[in-house]
């Protein structure tokens, strides 16, 4: 019995270890087949819809940087608002230095028409791209068309300058706003849009009067130079203190073979062959050639049929276009889009028609002439920052557009009765109720769509809107100064050989009173000025009133409210439902 203990135990470790394999090899198993369900749920999570990415929550600067960072946006805002009118007095003497005069749409449209048809396209390279490249590309931009305009040997390249100019203050316009929603809390936004809107009103109006003391005193080219330092200090803020905010990345860019479509580049062509069509038929329609001739027949035409195609390829375009079908299912998008392209009609035709009458009518120089117009600066600043402000705290925005669209209405109104010998109260009074209005209205339709949009919907809808500003001031321009100068050679005395059309063009606003030292000759070109002034104010006077019935197709709704942020949000494609990558 004794001997049969270890065969017994030997017997059992056999047992035991044929037992300890077994369990091996069922732990063996065990660990494969999970390795196998693993590897199954890998692939079937591979292949399962990637579920949304939540959002990254809003991070702020903290309050110094904060300041800097909005200092150096306001600049940028600064140079491209002056530039918007500071030619407007200037324009007189860049005329008679060149020989220009059948050029003066230009110098005022060349810089709105690349403003407005690369609003779309920036807006898109903000949503694609890290700010902070895209918006060091504007400044860049921006500052080579100066100095191209301040160094001008000619009439074409400073409307080559003002061109580039516009190219490059197109993505400033839109890239404030954009950028200014990601760096300021929603609770101080209303009063920071209002300090810009002050800026912007202050600037586009005092633009005539540094414009005016820059050709007296200086030279005109220092509306150009004066762009260089401030653009400088602006580019190396961004630079060095300013990081594109992780919350802002709302799409991933697409391949470059899409790049045509997704920045609406047949839009853009389109676009900008309906506006030199019709600018080269308002400048030399009734001047150069008649109405009925075939030149300005077949600018007409052109400009119908470029008009055509680019609403079809808008339409087509769908999300990818510059003015959003989607976006303009909204009645308030809508309402603010036309309202905003109303509303600066006359508000530029206002601004570049008015040194005209103090200084072909009234005879003064360009420094006063800008003088004069501080009503309108101080009025229009003080507007657009106050009604900002209480509309922060008020929440509903109609009350502003309809008040705004009554005062331009009346203010373009009072203009039309201006006469040669007005007195100071009458100008004065008149600026100040127009500045009023303008003021309150300037900042408003953007500041609404940029409030009320979706987040992934926030640079492109502002863009729209701005675009529709810009076009709206570059369609002012051009009809303000196309009707001006149709009256003002239409009324002209006929038979007297002194006072011929040419004579009167060549002399430009500042030059009459040497060109015609005859009292009679110049009482007569000064009463043909007055009556292509007041057709001009007239066209302001409809176009403002237009504006103002536009503004009763806006919805009664409050900025205050916070949109849904999927709220019509567009349709899923790889360009817009993946992030974009540091």
């Amino acid at each position: 019995m004794a001997e049969e203990y270890p065969l017994k135990s030997l017997s059992d470790g056999v047992s035991s270890q044929n037992d300890g394999t077994a369990e091996c090899k069922g732990a063996t198993a065990d660990i494969a087949e999970a390795e196998t369900q693993s590897q199954t749920t890998s692939k079937a999570l591979a292949t399962a819809p990637t579920a949304p990415t939540a959002p990254t929550a809003p991070s702020y600067p903290d309050p110094l940087k904060q300041a800097i960072l909005v200092i150096a946006l306001i600049l940028s805002t600064f140079i491209v608002a002056l530039d918007v009118s500071i030619i407007a007095t200037a324009i007189p003497t860049i005329t008679k230095d060149f020989h220009s005069v059948d050029q003066v749409g230009w110098y005022g449209s060349a810089f709105l028409m690349c403003l407005a048809m690369f609003q779309g396209f920036w807006s898109k390279a903000y949503k694609y791209f890290p700010q902070k490249n895209v918006f060091l590309s504007c400044i860049f931009t921006f500052e080579l068309g100066s100095l191209v305009a301040a160094l001008a040997p000619n009439s074409a390249a400073v409307i080559a300058g003002r061109a580039v100019q516009g190219l490059g203050g197109a993505g400033l316009t839109s890239g404030c706003y954009v950028i200014i929603a990601f760096i300021v809390q929603p609770s101080r936004l209303s009063m920071v849009m209002g300090l810009f809107g002050a800026i912007w009103a202050c600037v586009s109006v005092l633009g005539p009067v540094l414009g005016g003391v820059f050709t007296q005193n200086l030279t005109w080219r220092w509306c150009f130079w004066i762009n260089l330092p401030i653009g400088g200090v602006t580019f190396l803020v961004i630079l060095f203190l300013f990081s594109t905010p992780a919350h802002s990345r709302s799409g991933k860019a697409p391949p470059w073979r899409q790049y045509p479509r997704e920045f609406d580049a047949l839009g853009i062509v389109l676009g900008l062959g309906a506006w030199i069509c019709l600018l080269l038929v308002l400048q030399d329609g009734g001047v150069e050639h008649v109405w009925n001739s075939s030149f300005s027949i077949g600018l007409l035409v052109g400009f119908w049929l470029f008009v055509i195609a680019f609403v079809g390829a808008e339409w087509i375009q769908g999300d990818t276009a510059i003015i959003s079908k989607r976006l303009l299912k909204s009645r308030t998008v809508a309402a603010c889009t036309i309202y905003s392209f109303l509303s600066n009609t006359g508000g530029v035709s206002r601004t570049y028609t008015l040194p005209i009458y103090f200084q072909a009518v009234q005879g003064v120089s360009p420094s006063n002439s800008g003088v004069r117009t501080i009503p309108s600066v101080l009025s229009f600043s003080l507007a657009s920052l106050s009604c900002s402000i209480m509309l922060g705290k008020v929440g509903y925005y109609q009350p502003f557009l309809w008040a705004g669209g009554v005062l331009i209405t009346i203010g373009s109104g009072l203009y039309y009765t201006l006469d040669p010998g007005s007195s100071a109260g009458k100008w004065i009074g008149y600026q100040i109720i127009a500045g009023i209005g303008q003021g309150a209205v300037i900042q408003l339709p953007a500041m609404v769509a940029q409030r009320l949009s979706a987040r992934q919907d926030l640079s492109v809808t502002v863009g729209m809107v701005m675009f529709a500003q810009f076009v709206g001031g570059g369609f002012g321009v051009s009809t303000g100064q196309a009707i001006l100068n149709n009256r003002l050679i239409e009324t002209l005395p006929v038979g007297n050989s002194v006072v011929t059309p040419a004579h009167v063009l060549t002399a430009g606003a500042t030059g009459l009173r040497k060109a015609f030292p005859n009292p009679r000759d110049l009482a007569a070109v000064v009463a043909s000025y007055m009556i292509g002034l007041k057709d001009a104010w007239l066209f302001t006077t409809a176009v403002s009133g237009a504006a103002f019935i536009a503004a009763f197709a806006a919805e009664w709704r409050s900025i205050n409210e916070q949109p849904a942020p999927n709220a019509d949000a567009p349709s899923k494609s790889p360009s817009s439902t993946e992030e974009v990558k540091a």
